[in-house]
C-alpha cells in the first residue's frame, strides 16, 4: 500500500506531499486542480512514459517519490520501501528503490503488482 507520495515540478505542481490513509481510493476536485497530474505521477513512479513537457516551467527536473508499506517484502526497512524517480529536461532518468539505482525496466517490474492505473475514456 502506498502511504505517501511526494511530487515536485510536474505541471502546475511545485511541491506536493500526499498522505494516503488506509482505505483511501478516491481523488476529487475542481477542473484544473491537478488530479490528472497526481495520476500521471503515479504512472511515472510505476515506470511509465514521461514527456519533458511535463516538467514545471522554469525548472530543469521533476521528481516523484512513493513510500510503500510492504512489511512482508525482504527489501523493506521497518516495513517500508522508498521508490523514487527523477527526470531531467535533457531526458535523463534516475530511478531508485530504497536508495539503490535501478533501471526504468527494473522499476516497472517492481511496481507492476503495486500500482494498476485504469483510465476512463469518457
Amino acid at each position: 500500500m502506498i502511504s505517501t507520495i511526494n511530487i515536485k515540478n510536474i505541471g502546475i505542481i511545485d511541491s506536493l506531499s500526499i498522505d494516503l490513509n488506509k482505505g483511501f481510493n478516491v481523488l476529487t476536485g475542481e477542473t484544473g486542480a491537478g488530479k490528472t497530474l497526481i495520476i500521471d505521477s503515479l504512472s511515472i513512479i510505476s515506470g511509465g512514459r514521461f514527456s519533458k513537457e511535463m516538467i514545471r516551467k522554469g525548472e530543469n527536473y521533476s521528481y516523484v517519490e512513493a513510500c510503500i508499506y510492504m512489511p512482508e517484502s525482504e527489501i523493506s526497512v521497518d516495513g517500508n520501501i522508498i521508490v523514487s524517480r527523477e527526470i531531467y529536461e535533457n531526458g535523463r532518468n534516475s530511478c531508485k528503490i530504497n536508495g539503490r539505482l535501478v533501471t526504468v525496466s527494473e522499476l516497472k517490474e517492481f511496481m507492476k503488482n503495486i500500482i494498476d492505473i485504469h483510465r476512463s475514456t469518457r
